[in-house]
């Protein structure tokens, strides 16, 4: 299992909709962690089984016969800093609120392709709360994750965004990729 100390938080990306759209291909970094049996941490929403921690890859069956992801959720940044190139709008999160941003790789080990259509990721803070991911563009640690198809094979890596109530502290990352909803614990990020 590979450990981030960077911060690591759960995303909450909301694929519905607009879509992930691959921007990097080839093998992903997490590809060779070590998968967690996804009886232990794959769970149907509201059962209270495993919850995996950061760096853990996650092995999950999709919505069709043949799907089947790898997904590790590898780190965690607070506050995520946007890239700011000349002439190009950087999106900022609301008053009161601040951007983090948590990495994940993915990577087809299905006999056919994955659809992301339906997908949806969230962090939740210690209230309960949940934030869902937001689009806003390359951040200082790297590119955002894309796609909408994954071919059997394929995988992908990147930074989903969140936008979370200044005062909210982050316990856990979800991921809802069809069948089973999985969580990532986060570890407390280094004080800002």
């Amino acid at each position: 299992m590979m450990r981030r100390k960077a911060l690591s938080i759960l995303l909450s990306v909301s694929v519905l909709g607009s879509g992930l759209t691959a921007c990097q291909g080839g093998s992903a970094e997490n590809a060779d962690a070590k998968p967690v049996h996804p009886a232990a941490i794959a769970r149907p929403a509201g059962d209270a089984r495993g919850t995996a921690l950061l760096g853990d890859a996650v092995d999950l069956g999709g919505r069709a016969s043949g799907e089947h992801l790898r997904m590790s959720a590898t780190a965690y940044v607070d506050p995520a800093v946007p890239v700011r190139k000349t002439g190009v709008p950087v999106s900022r999160p609301a008053e009161g609120m601040r951007r983090v941003g948590i990495r994940v790789a993915l990577l087809n080990v299905g006999g056919s392709s994955y659809d992301a259509s339906g997908t949806q990721t969230w962090v939740t803070d210690t209230a309960g709360k949940r934030h869902p991911a937001v689009s806003g563009g390359e951040i200082t640690t790297g590119l955002p994750v894309k796609w909408n198809i994954l071919a059997a094979g394929e995988s992908v890596d990147g930074w989903l965004l969140f936008d979370v109530p200044e005062s909210a502290a982050l316990t856990q990352f979800h991921g809802d990729l069809g069948k089973s909803v999985v969580e990532w614990r986060l570890q407390a990020p280094p004080s800002r």
